[in-house]
């Protein structure tokens, strides 16, 4: 009965439709799309599947490298007493591994809620158009991971996914409401993470402690 509760746990997001074709309030946005040749598409298809896989090459170049960097200057403070001014700090495997592992678990848990908003919910996506817009997110991350610039995944495919719903030569190709939505959910995260991340470092730096 464990066992059946945590599978179902971890792989209920598996199991959930990310269309979201059938929502009443998309069907304008969706009928203002192009709509392509049937045989097209499905060429695309196949092509889409190698774009999908170097944005997520590209998304553990970048989001990883994010999320692992503070964690291996943490550990090598801990570890060796002392901070390192050099720059360069020895990054262990394992805090790679921890990082990669952490990202397709939430992936599996909760990744659906995010495709459901960015798969149809912004424009109306094909194959061909996913194609575009993946390669376009691709190329943009791995060209910032390159040059050493930390960007944001998320903000680079929602660029690309407007600027591929506008191709259609039609601005109700694309819901705007949604964007709007994207481009404060992006403004007021900054300023909260900053404040819970200096409680948490308040309450840490500051608590009482016992000198023996």
């Amino acid at each position: 009965w464990t066992w059946h509760r945590a599978r179902a746990a971890l792989l209920h997001g598996i199991l959930k439709d990310v269309r979201n074709l059938n929502n009443p309030k998309l069907r304008n946005v969706h009928q203002a799309a192009a709509k392509f040749d049937d045989n097209t598409e499905y060429l695309f298809s196949f092509l889409q599947v190698v774009t999908a896989m170097l944005m997520s090459f590209a998304h553990g170049s970048n989001d990883v490298a994010n999320a692992a960097g503070p964690l291996a200057s943490i550990y090598g403070i801990w570890k060796s007493g002392a901070v390192d001014t050099s720059g360069e700090v020895e990054v262990p495997k394992w805090i790679l591994a921890a990082a990669g592992g952490s990202i397709v678990l939430g992936l599996l848990m909760y990744g659906y809620r995010v495709m459901r908003k960015m798969g149809n919910n912004i424009t109306y996506l094909t194959p061909s158009r996913g194609f575009s817009a993946e390669l376009a997110s691709a190329l943009t991350v791995l060209t910032c991971s390159k040059i050493g610039i930390p960007v944001s995944t998320t903000q680079v495919a929602t660029g690309a996914i407007a600027a591929v719903g506008l191709c259609n030569g039609n601005i109700r190709a694309v819901n705007w409401k949604m964007l709007g939505w994207c481009f404060l959910s992006w403004v007021l995260t900054l300023p909260i993470a900053g404040l819970i991340s200096g409680l948490v470092f308040g309450f840490g730096a500051h608590a009482p402690d016992q000198t023996i």
